[in-house]
């Protein structure tokens, strides 16, 4: 299937999926209720917090513009639609129905072979994981962690550290591999290998966490905005545990 024709029938993949999750979504909602307890919230409040939540999309699609490689559909625009409907996916359905849907749309929308469409998913995670590392050190430091989440905190830890420990091997040895492994493998891993050469630059890599780490900056500010509409006074380091609790219990996918 050429480029323009898949790009025609993604939506028709994605949209109606979205639809579905949607539509499952407002069936485990008492609706009535929601319109009562909505009577009492300072809406300004909440308006805010849509804000807050919006702003992580174009961070996001800054983040892959970053890390993908310099194809023509590479643009800001449709980033930004790909990391939308993706997200939507993501955030609506099963485990992995999102991750597929972002390879699906970065190789239709913007261009992509496979192989670089999941390096793209690949080097957004091992950046995500850091911003996690970062936020529960955070959460550590401002109050005291409970047992489950301070060693899920330090099981991440190591864990990305391996990941990532391994990915600079394969990036520096990428040759010697490829001569040792079946023609098919081979090629595979020197495209992926390629795929994520935006790492080896210290500039992107600083930027790409920055832009994670300003994800979780909106994620708390919206946190915050929705604790004042609902009258809720906490301080700041609640939000940031209630964040990273969040992330924690999000990793498997």
């Amino acid at each position: 299937m050429t480029f323009s024709r898949a790009r025609r029938w993604a939506p028709l993949v994605v949209l109606p999926l979205l639809a579905m999750a949607l539509y499952l979504a407002a069936r485990r909602l008492d609706l009535a209720r929601v319109l009562v307890e909505l009577r009492s919230v300072r809406a300004g409040w909440l308006v805010l917090a849509v804000v807050a939540y919006a702003m992580v999309l174009p961070l996001w699609a800054l983040q892959w513009r970053l890390i993908a490689p310099r194809v023509p559909n590479n643009r800001f625009r449709e980033m930004l639609a790909t990391v939308a409907m993706s997200a939507s996916l993501h955030n609506t359905t099963l485990a992995f129905v999102g991750e597929g849907s972002a390879v699906l749309l970065l190789a239709t929308r913007i261009g992509l072979d496979r192989t670089s469409a999941v390096s793209v998913l690949a080097m957004d995670q091992m950046i995500v994981g850091i911003a996690k590392v970062a936020l529960l050190s955070t959460a550590a430091a401002m109050v005291t962690l409970p047992t489950w989440m301070a060693r899920g905190a330090e099981t991440l830890a190591v864990v990305l550290g391996i990941v990532i420990a391994l990915a600079l091997v394969v990036l520096r040895n990428r040759e010697r591999l490829h001569a040792r492994l079946p023609e098919r493998a081979g090629a595979m891993m020197t495209k992926a290998a390629l795929a994520v050469q935006p790492l080896r630059s210290p500039h992107i890599t600083l930027s790409v966490l920055l832009l994670a780490l300003a994800k979780n900056g909106m994620e708390i500010v919206a946190l915050l905005c929705v604790q004042h509409a609902f009258g809720v006074q906490v301080p700041l380091a609640s939000a940031v545990l209630a964040l990273a609790a969040l992330n924690l219990a999000t990793i498997i996918p």
